[in-house]
C-alpha cells in the first residue's frame, strides 16, 4: 500500500499502519536551505520540490501546499507583509466597507494561482504515490484574516453580532468553495481548511455563527474529496450550558480533525468515535524546545501514538506545524517520531 492509499484508508477505518503525516511548512524550506517568504511561498515549483524532498527524506505520507493564511485575503485586497518569518497582513480591510468591495476574480490573483500551481506540480510529480493536500481557510479564520480577529470579536458587542458575523461569512463562502475547487481540479486528494482562531470564540459563538457555514463549505468540498479540518488551540472546551466544542467541530463532518496538543487525545477519541478520523497531536512545545531530552520527546510522541491508534481512524502529527528551528533539533525529533510510528503504528 502506497502513501496515498494508506492516508485515505485511515480516513475510513483501520489502515495497515498509522500514517505518518506531520504538518510541514517551514521545515521543508529549511531542509532545502530555501528562503521561506521569498522563495518557498512565492514559487510553486520550489515549494513542490521542497515538500517532496522533505517527505522522501523523513518518510512522510503526504505533501501539502499550506504556507500562510493570507492567500484568499490577498485576493480580496489585503496587502502582504513579507518582512516577518512568514507572510502576514500588512493591514486589514474595514468591515464597514466590505459590502461595497468587488468580489475577487481568483484567476487574476498571483497568490491564488501560485497555490493552485503548487498542487498541480505535486500531483504531476508524486500524485500517484503520495497524498497531495490542498489548502484553504475555514470561514471564521478567513474573516479574521480579512478584518483582524480583534475587530471581528468587537462585533460581539452589538446586539445583532451573530447576524453581522454570518453576513461576513456568507460573503466569503463562495470564494472559499471556488478556491477549493481549483485545487481539486489541479489534483488535490484532500483539502485542508485552517481555523486558527475558533478556540478564541468558544462553543456558543461557534455554534451560533460559524458551524452552519463551515459544514456547508465542507459538504461542498466532500462531494469530491475529503476535508482535513485544522483547528488550533484548546478546542476541548465545554461551556456552562454543556455545549461541547469537540462535538461541534466533529459535527461539521470533516473527514479528518487536526487537533492541537491542548486537546486530550484519548477523550477526543471517545467523544468523536467513528465520526471523524483524527490527526494529531504531540505537544509542539516539547518538540520545539532544546530543554527537553530525547527520552522526554520520545515519551510525548509514544503517548500520542498509543492514545490515537486504537480502533484506527488516526494519523500521526504534531499539534500544529512541526517546529523548524533549530533545524538539527527539528530533524532529530521528526526522525524519532518516524521511528516510533514505524515501531508502534502497525495494526
Amino acid at each position: 500500500m502506497n502513501s496515498l492509499d494508506l492516508t485515505l484508508s485511515a480516513i475510513k477505518g483501520t489502515p495497515e499502519r498509522v500514517p505518518f503525516n506531520p504538518f510541514i511548512m517551514h521545515l521543508a524550506a529549511s531542509l532545502a536551505n530555501i528562503d521561506y517568504n521569498h522563495k518557498y511561498c512565492q514559487n510553486s515549483e520550489i515549494l513542490a520540490n521542497a515538500q517532496i524532498n522533505c517527505a522522501n527524506f523523513f518518510g512522510i505520507d503526504h505533501v501539502n501546499v499550506s504556507t500562510d493564511a493570507y492567500r484568499e485575503a490577498n485576493a480580496w485586497g489585503v496587502e502582504i507583509d513579507w518582512s516577518s518569518h512568514t507572510p502576514i497582513a500588512k493591514s486589514h480591510l474595514k468591515i464597514s466597507e466590505f459590502d461595497f468591495l468587488e468580489t475577487p476574480d481568483l484567476l487574476s490573483n498571483q497568490r491564488i494561482i501560485n497555490r493552485v500551481n503548487a498542487v498541480k506540480a505535486l500531483s504531476e510529480k508524486v500524485g500517484g504515490e503520495q497524498c497531495v493536500v490542498g489548502w484553504i481557510e475555514a470561514p471564521f479564520a478567513e474573516i479574521c484574516c480579512l478584518f483582524d480577529l480583534v475587530n471581528v470579536l468587537m462585533l460581539c458587542r452589538n446586539d445583532d453580532w451573530d447576524k453581522k458575523i454570518i453576513s461576513l461569512i456568507d460573503r466569503v463562502l463562495p470564494i472559499q468553495k471556488e478556491f477549493a475547487k481549483l485545487q481539486i481540479e489541479a489534483g488535490a486528494h484532500i483539502i485542508g481548511a485552517g481555523d486558527s482562531a475558533i478556540s478564541q470564540i468558544g462553543p456558543y459563538r461557534y455554534e451560533k455563527c460559524c458551524l452552519k457555514a463551515t459544514k456547508d463549505l465542507f459538504d461542498s468540498i466532500q462531494n469530491d474529496v475529503p476535508v482535513l479540518y485544522h483547528i488550533c488551540g484548546d478546542n476541548g472546551v465545554i461551556d456552562k450550558e454543556s455545549r461541547d466544542m469537540l462535538k461541534l467541530v466533529s459535527s461539521t463532518n470533516a473527514a479528518i480533525l487536526d487537533l492541537d496538543y491542548q486537546v486530550d487525545l484519548k477523550v477526543a477519541k471517545e467523544k468523536i468515535g467513528k465520526r471523524n478520523c483524527i490527526r494529531g497531536n504531540t505537544n509542539t512545545q516539547v518538540l520545539g524546545s532544546t530543554t527537553y531530552s530525547i527520552s522526554e520527546v520520545s515519551f510525548e510522541i509514544e503517548k500520542t501514538i498509543k492514545q490515537g491508534k486504537p480502533g484506527g481512524m488516526f494519523q500521526y502529527a504534531a499539534g500544529c506545524e512541526w517546529p523548524w528551528e533549530p533545524l538539527s533539533l527539528a530533524s532529530r525529533n521528526l526522525g524519532i517520531a518516524k521511528v516510533l510510528v514505524e515501531k508502534l503504528g502497525m495494526y
